[in-house]
């Protein structure tokens, strides 16, 4: 008895408690619908996050934190504040980035296609919006209890010589990301968490600005 017991435990830690199922097609475009109602309404978001990457060749993961600032109009200030100082501020067509105490850099977007997927991949991976053009990703729904999640698969050259997947978390109830995976062609993996997300609040536009 004791045998079968421990042999039944077995079995059901075996099952996962949640099922990730993958939508219906009319499942998907309600969710993807319901999703960009929500990127609509919202105006601003602001945020902590934690980044995990894991190289391919290495056992150890790599963890970073820092604030996340995005207001409409094609602004997002990704900063990083731990274990190091890196600030990537995309300002309409224009990319800043800066590392430490060094002068910031200046790119334009419109020269340079990899800065451009770059820009497209990080708007995309903050407020989702766009899943239902099709034109960059090939777009996949899932349903993982309270979780929508969206498995984006890269259909321009440029982005698939980057990415395998990208898959977006959503808060069902709020339609917004909660977490970010990335898929490297590499074998690398990032998971970006998002976390005291906040939207619609007031955000200084000198955010958008490095000097």
């Amino acid at each position: 008895m004791i045998v079968l017991g421990l042999s039944f435990l077995a079995c059901l830690s075996a099952i996962p408690v949640v099922a990730q199922i993958k939508a219906t097609p009319a499942q998907q475009k309600s969710m993807i619908a319901a999703i960009n109602r929500t990127a609509i309404a919202v105006k601003s978001i602001q945020s902590t996050f934690v980044q995990t990457k894991t190289m391919s060749f290495m056992h150890d993961k790599m963890t970073s934190k820092g604030v996340m600032y995005y207001s409409n109009g094609g602004k997002l200030r990704w900063e990083y504040t731990s274990p190091y100082q890196y600030i990537f501020v995309i300002n309409n067509n224009k990319v800043y980035i800066k590392s430490g105490n060094k002068a910031a850099n200046a790119i334009d977007v419109r020269q340079s296609r990899i800065f451009k997927s770059i820009t497209q991949v990080m708007m995309y991976s903050v407020t989702g919006k766009g899943l239902a053009s099709n034109r960059d990703f090939g777009v996949t729904m899932y349903v993982n209890g309270n979780e929508w999640i969206a498995s984006l698969t890269p259909k321009r050259s440029e982005m698939k010589k980057m990415f395998k997947t990208i898959r977006l978390f959503f808060d069902k109830n709020k339609g917004v990301v909660s977490q970010v995976e990335m898929n490297e062609v590499s074998g690398d993996k990032t998971v970006i968490q998002l976390y005291g997300v906040k939207t619609n609040a007031a955000i200084n536009e000198k955010v958008f600005r490095v000097n």
